[in-house]
C-alpha cells in the first residue's frame, strides 16, 4: 500500500436498507444488521428505506462509496 493512500487495500460490498442519506454521509443497515457509516461525496442521494447494494473502499472510521445500485 502506498504511504499516501488513505484507503485500506481491497473493496467491500454491502447490501441493505438506507437509514439516512445526507449530502456527504449516509448510514445503511446491512442484511446482517450491521450499521455501516458511509462517505457519500460524489454520489446521488438515495431516499431512506431504499434497498441498495454498495461498493466501498474502507478508511477509518467509515467507508467511501464507489458505486451504488438501488434495487
Amino acid at each position: 500500500m502506498d504511504d499516501l493512500d488513505r484507503f485500506e487495500p481491497g473493496q467491500h460490498t454491502f447490501s441493505g436498507t438506507v437509514r439516512v442519506w445526507a449530502a456527504s454521509t449516509a448510514e445503511v443497515v446491512t442484511d446482517s444488521g450491521l450499521v455501516v457509516f458511509l462517505d457519500t461525496r460524489g454520489q446521488q442521494p438515495v431516499p431512506a428505506g431504499a434497498r441498495v447494494t454498495i461498493d466501498t473502499r474502507k478508511y477509518r472510521p467509515c467507508h467511501f462509496v464507489t458505486r451504488v445500485t438501488v434495487k
